[in-house]
């Protein structure tokens, strides 16, 4: 039987779906980040082994509905996962975010192609970036536009000729406007503000202590800048915003407006490098589309606005799912 793993590695977690040739799910692993910028290259590298050679195990259990939710840690060691040897025709497609050049995709295939070899695992490879994947599952094809407002942010397009662009995706230093890093920074610059005297009350305050346990909001700062704090982090803070924003909290509001502004701009600025995409359709992908109505609102808005032929689609599939749907279309071909 011919089987396609999709890979969707992203900052805060990583969804590893294995299908069949018409897509059908077969198994599944959700395991931690596999961004090589976020948790290093050789974490990255052993986690997706493990998570490749776990998802396979499941379905050779004939477990297709198993899920494991592992919170991964640096010591993860692919040598702890049992082999899970596989005989067929397997083609697998990791869709990574923070992998953007050629050299970056070069050196994970060969990483991950001696991980599985030495499991006994023969594959053929494709590595691209997340973008990619979440593209396919929100358009069912490999051309068009996509918005991904999830740990990170970008706007990501490619012509039916092959031709690709991108806007944003620059990481958290660079960029990442609308993001669920933005919004949670933001969100936590806001409530410092606040405790200031600078700016009014917010409820965001509340929300946040009580959330973490907290008595004082000097506990914040103890843990934002403790030595294992990194973006996905801080991204986590964006439920807070979110959720006091559907409750009219000004200064929630006024965040998650920006945000959704800003990755509108972002959208309009591909149109440009290309007018074709103005004509064609957005997929709308990550977790703050899905979790903030707002955030989807304005962004819809502003949209209809400066794009008025553009269709706007909600992606209702995981960008894992995209992944396998790649690895099913590039089998053969150089990706």
């Amino acid at each position: 039987m011919k089987l396609f793993i999709g890979v969707d590695g992203g900052g805060t977690k990583t969804d590893v779906y294995v299908a069949d040739a018409d897509g059908n799910e077969l198994g599944r692993y959700i395991g931690g980040s596999t961004n090589p910028h976020s948790v290093g290259f050789e974490v990255a590298s052993s986690r997706l082994g493990s998570y490749l050679i776990e998802a396979l195990a499941s379905v050779r259990a004939g477990m297709p509905e198993n899920s494991h939710d592992r919170e991964a840690d640096a010591s993860v060691q692919t040598a702890a996962v049992p082999a899970a040897r596989y005989s067929g025709q397997l083609g697998v497609c990791l869709a990574l975010s923070g992998v953007d050049t050629p050299e970056e995709r070069e050196k994970v295939s060969r990483a991950i192609t001696a991980i599985l070899e030495q499991a006994g695992i023969c594959t053929e490879l494709c590595v691209t970036n997340d973008a990619e994947s979440a593209l396919m599952a929100a358009l069912g094809r490999e051309y068009g536009m996509l918005a991904i407002a999830g740990t990170g942010s970008i706007v990501f397009g490619r012509t039916p000729d092959g031709a690709r662009y991108r806007v944003g995706g620059w990481g958290h230093l660079l960029g990442d406007g609308g993001s669920g890093y933005r919004i949670g920074l933001d969100a936590l610059q806001a409530i410092m503000r606040s405790y200031d005297g600078i700016d009014p009350p917010t409820s965001m305050t509340k929300a946040v202590l009580e959330s973490r346990g907290w008595t004082e909001l000097l506990e914040l700062k103890a843990y934002i800048y403790g030595p294992q704090i990194h973006k996905q982090h801080i991204a986590e803070f964006a439920r807070v915003a979110i959720g006091a924003a559907s409750e009219e909290d000004p200064a929630a509001m006024r965040i998650v407006k920006r945000n959704a502004l800003e990755l509108a701009a972002q959208a309009e600025a591909l149109a440009l490098k290309n007018r074709w995409f103005a004509q064609d359709s957005l997929g709308l992908g990550g977790s703050i589309f899905k979790h903030s109505a707002l955030f989807e609102s304005i962004f819809r808005s502003r949209l209809a606005e400066a794009l008025p032929d553009l269709r706007l689609q909600l992606s209702d599939k995981p960008p894992a799912y995209g992944a396998a749907r790649l690895a099913a279309a590039r089998l053969s071909s150089d990706c």
